[in-house]
């Protein structure tokens, strides 16, 4: 039996075909997952073990996914530290940002039992996959949750006030930040513990400070939390929504693989990633909503691309829209297996 082309990849090993799974594809566009909305919510799916195992392993069984993503949400680690998160049918409420305290670090306590749930899906997970299919656990980036932390949810997804308090309070904010990552590397060791087989840290704000403002303050917590999943052996994908060309400063100590997102080419990404790290992305999601014909068009370009990349992971340039036509999906997963890629 041939190996699952994800574990091969992501291990820097000979496949195939390129794998393929999609960012945001556990739940949204699945209608046995809308069905299941209907009846019970976003955050009792996530606190249902049982629940949310099946929706985890929904890609695999609906769409053809090579691998399957925690059901999950970045925002259970600033919960578990006690920031108040509401979800609600339109996405996280906050009704207390911690900008709105005078010294935010102060409120903040860190209760792993906040997190068992995830242990728990984690564990109903191994008991109803097969034993092919890989599990990628995942954690939201320092800046990322810090943004939703300190901020609340910004509409404008510029987080002004956000990055001004970094700019005038950065003892503080690293203060913040200091909390924040050991609670996610304690996150990981819990998701490790319970089988996962890749970690992804998905920095979806990372385009809303300069690259150098990166580099000096964030990047040391994404080390840390890296280092954390690489401590069980866990290869590390990295998503920075936006970092355009800060992608080129990336290197080993960083991660394994660079999601790429849908701003830049995947050909000009590789010339500017180093030739160590992996790469994944990085369709435009929108694009699912073309024609079969249009979209087809994109994947061939994808062939010559992994005849000389094979550590490639196809993926999406961000998560997949809730309205996108499951035949589309459908028909990426089946071309991308059936097509002649050697």
């Amino acid at each position: 039996m041939q190996k699952n082309p994800f574990l091969a990849v992501i291990n820097h090993e000979a496949a195939q075909r390129p794998p393929v799974w999609m960012m945001r594809q556990a739940g949204h566009v699945l209608p046995r997952y809308r069905n299941l909305t209907k009846q019970t919510p976003f955050r009792s799916i996530m606190a249902n073990s049982k629940l949310a195992a099946e929706v985890t392993l929904m890609p695999i069984e609906d769409m053809g996914m090579d691998a399957a993503i925690l059901f999950s949400d970045i925002l259970v680690v600033p919960e578990a530290l006690g920031v108040k998160v509401e979800w609600t049918s339109e996405g996280p409420t906050f009704p207390a940002p911690l900008l709105g305290n005078s010294n935010p670090v102060e409120s903040l306590d860190f209760d792993i039992s906040r997190l068992a749930h995830v242990a728990d899906t984690l564990d109903e997970i191994q008991r109803q996959k097969s034993a092919d299919t890989p599990v990628i656990g995942f954690c939201g980036g320092p800046l990322t949750c810090l943004c939703y932390m300190l901020g609340g949810r910004d509409r404008s997804m510029q987080f002004t006030d956000v990055v001004r308090y970094l700019y005038t309070n950065r003892e503080d904010a690293k203060m913040v930040l200091e909390k924040l990552t050991s609670a996610t590397e304690e996150y990981v060791h819990l998701q490790a513990a319970h089988g996962i087989d890749t970690f992804q840290i998905f920095e979806s704000f990372a385009g809303t400070i300069s690259v150098e403002l990166y580099e000096s303050l964030i990047m040391p917590y994404v080390r840390r939390i890296a280092a954390a999943a690489r401590s069980h052996g866990l290869p590390v994908i990295f998503f920075p929504k936006g970092f355009g060309v800060g992608i080129k400063m990336l290197t080993k100590n960083d991660c394994d693989f660079v999601s790429v997102d849908w701003h830049t080419p995947l050909v000009e990404a590789r010339k500017m990633i180093v030739p160590s790290l992996g790469i994944q992305g990085n369709m435009e999601p929108r694009l699912l909503f073309a024609s079969q014909k249009d979209i087809e068009q994109q994947l061939k370009a994808y062939i010559p691309f992994f005849r000389e990349n094979p550590d490639w992971i196809f993926n999406l340039g961000h998560g997949l829209h809730k309205d996108t036509p499951l035949e589309n999906v459908r028909f990426v997963t089946e071309w991308i297996k059936n097509v002649e890629w050697k």
